[in-house]
């Protein structure tokens, strides 16, 4: 397909099938599942050299499940005592989810393993969780949807975790931008303040800010540290209500091409699809170059 060296900075893997196509709440185009038999064939067939992971738990789903299904008998304590079993439950599977996300990058060296945390941890834990990720299993950066996960990227519950981050010189990842009320919590203007307080961290912002392409060229401008990823923003078409393909390269090079990584945004966009649309964008051999794999071996420090 091309000449060029290929990292996918934004995928989502599964370990079965119905677990990845639950996670898309019934939307079935592309016709794609996120698992690692999946998965690893097409980046055969597209000529990705490596793929980031950026796997999380929906929380506050699951609880929100979890609650809706406790009597409506139970006492005030009772209630109480209920949900802390449910958070203890919650934070096991988002332990889980990471532990196997490290360990199928164990596996299959082409696969970059990013972790997932959620305010429902405590602070020491989240600290506590980065650390045991990275030391013992080999995690990479971490990964925040805070629209899903329905908290703002400045809470203060998330700055342990954060300072943890910087020390330990890992990349973050954030969900940005979207469609619909949980948007409100991933608007580009509002990572500025994290950016201000912790200049060292390497932020990235993912999709562009999908949907907020004016407010992601203002934090550009205006927090220089910030790198983002152009995952589903490539993914979705002008007719899909996506960006046409002059105002998508405008926008990046606006932002600049040294900032930004190709990602699909797999297994809900299909990465062959992808890498054919950036190839036509009306970039350089040096432009694509960076932004197709160079950049990410650079800003995720992928040898």
């Amino acid at each position: 397909m091309t000449d060029y060296l290929i990292i996918d900075a934004h995928v989502h893997t599964y370990p079965t099938p119905e677990i990845g196509l639950q996670a898309k709440q019934g939307e079935t185009h592309p016709d794609l599942s996120g698992t690692i038999d999946e998965l690893l064939p097409i980046m055969d067939q597209g000529q990705i050299s490596k793929a980031v992971m950026v796997n999380m738990t929906p929380v506050v789903d699951m609880k929100d499940a979890a609650l809706a299904r406790l009597p409506e008998t139970l006492s005030k304590a009772e209630r109480q005592e209920a949900e802390k079993e449910i958070d203890l439950r919650l934070i096991g599977r988002l332990q889980r989810r990471n532990l196997w996300t490290c360990q199928v990058a164990k596996e299959n060296p082409r696969l970059i393993p990013f972790i997932g945390l959620d305010p429902i941890m405590s602070p020491e834990l989240m600290r506590s969780e980065i650390l045991d990720k990275v030391k013992n299993h080999g995690a990479k950066g971490i990964k925040l949807q805070s629209a899903a996960q329905r908290f703002y990227p400045y809470d203060p519950r998330l700055w342990l975790a954060y300072e943890t981050a910087v020390e330990l010189g890992l990349p973050l990842v954030f969900h940005s931008g979207g469609i619909g009320p949980l948007s409100k919590f991933a608007l580009p203007q509002l990572f500025a303040q994290v950016a201000s307080a912790f200049p060292k961290l390497t932020i990235v912002l993912a999709h562009l800010g999908l949907g907020y392409w004016d407010q992601t060229i203002a934090l550009a401008k205006s927090c220089l540290s910030v790198n983002f990823d152009c995952s589903a923003a490539v993914g979705i078409t002008e007719a899909e209500g996506g960006l046409s393909d002059d105002d998508l390269v405008s926008m990046i090079r606006e932002i600049g091409v040294e900032r930004v990584m190709f990602g699909s945004d797999y297994h809900w966009f299909d990465p062959i699809q992808s890498i054919e649309r950036f190839l036509r964008l009306d970039f350089g051999k040096k432009e694509k170059r960076l932004m197709l794999g160079e950049n990410a071996a650079r800003i995720y420090r992928i040898s």
